[in-house]
């Protein structure tokens, strides 16, 4: 392994510009936050999808909005923390790796997602897939598998989504492990399958038992802000009116904003497509493999069916290549060195770019946003 140098003094704030723009994008009015309302969800009616952060915050009994927003923030600044320290080696101490380590970190469906979206249950799965991550990458192969086991069914329990939103990430690491016989097959595919039990016991078992009614009014009655009821109503809808409440969600503004919002981003797609195709041939991954990674991170927006968060799925598939195009850079000599040797070059213009367009929310770009609401108000 080539012996890593440290970043230049010229470059010394560069590492930390991911959390920068992080930090700005978690900064702003939080009002009728989708999130809140999982925080008095819980499993005092019976196992509930979804509830384990509310289950893990219910001996609370009162949750004020400032105190609500303090957890917030705690979360969120729990998650920065842990992927400087995952990544840590890519943003400070190797040298080469330092400018795509922050393009990647800094571009708008990775950090400054996370901190737009500012809510739960986003942050909590990012946090468990993050320590996910840090297993694979610090630990050997079969005791990170049995470590990560855990943390992708509390995944599932903070919400069922994690299945296509962040553990695609988790299955291409274990692939990459067991073809290149640092794991054996079998512990793979038994992770893969336990996971996949996991979320149809977690789907199956986890309907609500009482009215979505009874939920919000215990909701309201242990804090101040408010909450939204859609969040029990699609809990207790079968998936034939979740299909008609999401039909009704497509609006023609809806449409608008997701088309400006893939024009603007257009370029930050290629620029992570590139480095991902780019880091998977340099490790020398056959071509089924490759593509059964980039389908696997593309999964997250089949979650478009059941609602139009397009950004909010979007977001997690770049931060699904992005991490993984990290892990190879971290973990193949010759990914590295091919990263490295891209980032030679000026690429200064590209964080101008990506950090300019804002981060990604849950149903657009934040530019497109702004440029939306700005065209409708005239």
């Amino acid at each position: 392994m080539q012996a890593t140098s440290p970043v230049a003094a010229k470059s010394s704030c560069l590492p930390w510009a991911p959390l920068i723009v992080a930090a700005f994008a978690s900064y702003g009015h939080v009002g009728w936050n989708y999130g809140f309302a999982l925080y008095f969800l819980n499993y005092h009616h019976g196992f509930v999808k979804r509830g384990l952060v509310g289950q893990l915050f219910s001996p609370f009994a009162f949750l004020s909005r400032n105190r609500l927003l303090t957890i917030e923030y705690l979360f969120l600044a729990t998650a920065f923390a842990l992927c400087y320290i995952v990544f840590r080696r890519a943003l400070f101490q190797d040298r080469a790796l330092t400018l795509p380590a922050v393009l990647l970190l800094s571009a708008p469906g990775t950090l400054p997602h996370i901190g737009y979206l500012f809510a739960q249950p986003d942050v909590t799965m990012f946090l468990l897939m993050l320590l996910s991550v840090w297993a694979l990458l610090q630990l050997r192969p079969l005791t990170a598998t049995l470590v990560t086991l855990p943390l992708c069914c509390l995944g599932l329990l903070a919400h069922e989504a994690f299945s296509l939103m962040f553990y695609p990430l988790i299955a291409a690491i274990l692939l990459n492990l067991a073809r290149t016989r640092r794991l054996p097959w079998t512990a793979a595919i038994a992770h893969v399958a336990i996971v996949g039990t996991a979320f149809v016991s977690i789907v199956h078992f986890g309907k609500l038992k009482v009215s979505p009614d009874t939920i919000l009014q215990e909701g309201l009655a242990r804090t101040d802000v408010g909450i939204q009821r859609q969040v029990y109503d699609v809990m207790a809808s079968t998936f034939a009116q979740q299909q008609e409440l999401v039909h009704r969600l497509y609006t023609p503004g809806i449409w608008q904003l997701l088309i400006l919002t893939l024009c603007i981003a257009l370029p930050y797609f290629w620029l992570q497509a590139h480095l991902l195709h780019r880091c998977m041939r340099a490790a020398a991954m056959p071509c089924g493999q490759q593509i059964f990674n980039s389908i696997a991170f593309l999964s997250p927006l089949i979650l478009c069916i059941m609602g139009h968060d397009f950004t909010r799925w979007i977001g997690a598939a770049c931060i699904d290549a992005s991490f993984f195009t990290l892990y190879l850079a971290l973990t193949s000599e010759a990914a590295r060195n091919t990263l490295a040797n891209w980032a030679s070059t000026n690429k200064e213009a590209w964080l101008a770019y990506l950090i300019a367009i804002g981060p990604m929310g849950a149903t657009g770009i934040r530019s497109a946003e702004f440029f939306i609401t700005a065209l409708h108000t005239k």
